[in-house]
């Protein structure tokens, strides 16, 4: 039977506090505080743990001090609960080189079992020049058999799941044969691409899919990667990609599973200065938090709309952003930029981050110049709609007046003009909302010194908050305009003549979880 020990894992370290000690391991840390004796229990249980402890002998000795005792059984179960033990057999004679081993002992959860699934791979390096190399170089010294196709030989073709799949780089390059790299180990591929001034590693695939091609070619498309890849930069996209496809191999953590996003992860590396950050790559199944998906839309690498930007604009009393040459209103940041984003991009319909903003904006857009029953006064009490048109006319001083109509039992339409043009319009479930979503709308384009007609509404998701039990529908509208939303869009559909339907966006849009009515 194979005996088994509970090693500390090597990336472990410790250091001493003026009450206690700090570790720190792969992903956590641990403070503990009770006086300098800790330190001292420290210094006499590490190097047993380092040399390796059978887990029947990790109980405290009889006649331990209770002191001792309870340190010692804590440190244990906090080092059991921040994963820097590891419990495993020796090596053997087919043991890893020291660093490669001190790695999986740190890393994998089975080092021994990792190490096996290593050893079983064939690697297979499809690059050619400095970036072939350093991919080949990064897997040799993992102590993996690496096989180099010859030139001009096609790239590996990995199992298509069906006759529509999409084709494989063995019959489809997306770069110049320079500035590719395919990575791969049985049906595990990564893809890699790297020029003069940019590199990208792709997260670890089952196959050579549309991912790898159509994905591929649009994300080295949006970084620019051009030119031949410099040695420094060619080392590092060669040696991220063999990390991301050794990882994969041997169950081990992707280098990105640290980040929370629903998305894959993408490696961008730059020369100058050197640096590599992960991105999310749009592609898959949208995030269920669409504001997630806004960041991942606005990228600043990979996103495909302009990350929106405050710069010098006014920030009070709404909130402004621009993407590119589009303005964003809200009442706070993330609402200014995600309206910025928004209206950024470009489409045959109406645009929302989620089917049921798509829905809305469609339909208030579609009962735009619908006329009903004209309805002065009700909205003049509220307190929302009233900061927003005091913003507008008095503090901005802009001579306006509005309008407010009755549509139907439950939709009404407000309008804000000058006397000569509509500044802004909007159509919500109350006059209320009406005027105050037109009102903050004229306010933020006075507020930019922007002209034009100005339109916000209430069909934008929202972050939901712990709030306090004092504050009131001023403080967190519009979020309460959203619950109302779905009750809203069936009064709106009842109007003669409003009818909207689906337009298909790109899948890259459709990912971020935008969806279009026109």
């Amino acid at each position: 039977m194979t005996r088994m020990l509970v090693r500390l894992r090597p990336v472990v370290q410790a250091t001493r506090t003026a009450d206690g000690l700090h570790l720190r391991g792969w992903a956590s840390s641990c403070t503990f505080s009770g006086g300098s004796g800790l330190w001292k229990v420290w210094q006499r249980l590490a190097p047993q743990l380092e040399a390796g402890v059978p887990r029947a002998s990790l109980g405290v000795p009889e006649g331990t001090p209770d002191a001792v005792r309870a340190a010692v059984e804590l440190i244990l179960e906090q080092l059991w609960e921040h994963d820097m033990l590891v419990e495993m057999a020796a090596w053997g004679e087919d043991a890893p080189p020291p660093e490669v081993a001190a790695w999986l002992e740190s890393a994998a959860a089975e080092p021994v079992e990792a190490w096996r699934r290593l050893r079983a791979a064939a690697v297979v390096v499809s690059g050619h020049g400095v970036l072939g190399d350093a991919a080949a170089r990064a897997a040799e010294a993992v102590g993996l058999a690496v096989e180099r196709p010859s030139a001009g030989a096609a790239r590996p073709a990995v199992k298509r799941p069906s006759a529509a799949a999409a084709p494989t780089p063995s019959e489809r390059a997306f770069l110049p044969r320079d500035q590719e790299l395919l990575v791969s180990a049985g049906d595990l591929v990564v893809v890699a691409g790297c020029g003069t001034e940019v590199g990208f590693v792709l997260p670890p695939a089952q196959s050579l899919l549309s991912l790898n091609t159509e994905v591929t070619t649009r994300t080295a498309a949006r970084l620019g990667v051009t030119g031949n890849p410099p040695d420094i930069l060619a080392t590092l996209i060669g040696s991220a990609a063999v990390h991301r496809l050794v990882c994969a191999v041997a169950d081990l953590p992707d280098p990105a599973a640290e980040l929370t996003t629903t998305y894959p992860m993408v490696l961008v590396a730059r020369p100058t200065p050197l640096s590599a950050t992960y991105h999310p790559l749009l592609h898959g199944e949208p995030a269920a938090d669409p504001w997630q998906a806004l960041d991942a839309l606005t990228d600043t690498e990979l996103g495909p709309v302009d990350t929106p930007e405050f710069g010098p604009l006014p920030q009070v009393p709404a909130n402004l952003a621009t993407s590119g040459d589009a303005l964003g209103i809200g009442t706070t940041a993330d609402t200014a930029r995600l309206n910025a984003a928004l209206n950024a991009l470009k489409s045959d319909g109406v645009i929302g981050i989620d089917d049921t903003h798509a829905r809305g904006a469609a339909l208030r857009l579609a009962a735009r110049h619908h006329r009903g029953e004209p309805d002065a006064h009700e909205w003049t009490s509220d307190p929302t709609a009233h900061r927003w048109w005091k913003a507008l006319t008095a503090r901005f001083d802009v001579p306006a007046v509005v309008r407010t109509e009755r549509l139907a039992q439950g939709v009404y339409k407000a309008e804000i003009s000058n006397g000569r043009s509509v500044l802004a319009w909007a159509v919500e479930a109350t006059a209320a909302d009406a005027v105050a979503f037109a009102a903050l709308a004229a306010t933020g384009y006075a507020q930019a010194g922007r002209a034009g007609t100005a339109h916000l509404n209430g069909a934008v998701p929202h972050r939901r908050t712990a709030q306090p039990d004092w504050v009131t529908r001023q403080w967190h509208w519009p979020a309460d305009v959203r619950d109302r939303e779905e009750r809203f869009q069936q009064a709106i559909t009842r109007l003669p003549g409003v009818r909207i339907r689906p337009v298909e966006l790109d899948p890259e849009l459709r990912a971020a979880g935008l969806r279009a009515y026109r």
